[in-house]
């Protein structure tokens, strides 16, 4: 597997193009228009990707839940909100991407590319300043050996890669060879909670936080379910009634 470094940073022509339309920020411009709602799993990804031990987030559900706005929106929030620069996201739509073929290890290449090309510098030097780049990967289930190319990325540089994939099968496959480097969520259809957000504009907090379910042990908690339940029950009963 290829040691990361600027060598080698040849990839074809249209792919470069295509890299450089996708990530318009890297040239001032802004991305498409975004949906203003944010999924449940934003702030959970967010905290994982500022915070998180892992280097690895991956992000894995069915087609058409919102992972690639959810993706889109944390680059936005990233660049906007928390003053990022822009050269330090690189964010891949593997889907959509020109053919790859001859371009062996493809994600390793897209990512020394974007280092001598756009970061101008290689993601240690970049992150021993205290400014860690952030790559985005939408669908690269779809690429052969995409996790062990993943995996070297990772091995070899200091970088906060978030990953998302369609296909179950695929991400859990790959999740072997990034054992020990990877936060895993699942994101499926609309809650209750965001539908009634979305449909009836009624905010319904969470109970459990997304740190894990400790809370389900405690007596107090399912007494607070229960208050939780009946405070919110109109927006709760008209949620589900527009699922249904």
């Amino acid at each position: 597997m290829s040691q990361m470094g600027f060598s080698d940073t040849t990839l074809p022509l249209d792919v470069t193009k295509y890299l450089r339309d996708t990530n318009p920020w890297w040239v001032g411009k802004p991305g498409r228009v975004l949906p203003r709602y944010r999924r449940w799993l934003f702030d959970l990804a967010l905290k994982n990707l500022n915070k998180g031990l892992a280097p690895v987030l991956v992000l894995r559900g069915p087609r058409q839940v919102g992972k690639t706005t959810l993706q889109e929106q944390l680059v936005e929030h990233l660049l906007k909100e928390q003053g990022l620069q822009a050269r330090r996201i690189l964010r891949v739509q593997f889907d959509d991407l020109p053919s790859l073929r001859g371009v062996s290890e493809p994600v390793l290449a897209i990512a020394r590319w974007f280092q001598a090309a756009i970061l101008g510098e290689t993601f240690n030097e970049a992150a021993h300043r205290g400014e860690p780049a952030f790559v985005f990967l939408d669908e690269a289930q779809n690429l052969p050996d995409w996790a062990p190319q993943v995996k070297a990325l990772v091995d070899h540089s200091t970088v906060k890669v978030l990953l998302t994939g369609s296909s179950s099968l695929r991400i859990m496959v790959g999740q072997d060879s990034l054992a020990g480097r990877i936060t895993q969520f699942d994101m499926g259809p609309l809650l209750l909670r965001e539908i009634a957000a979305l449909r009836f504009e009624a905010e319904v907090p969470p109970l459990l936080s997304g740190d894990g379910l400790e809370a389900l042990a405690r007596q107090d908690f399912w007494a607070k379910m229960r208050a939780h339940g009946c405070r919110y029950q109109v927006p709760r009963d008209q949620a589900f009634a527009a699922l249904s």
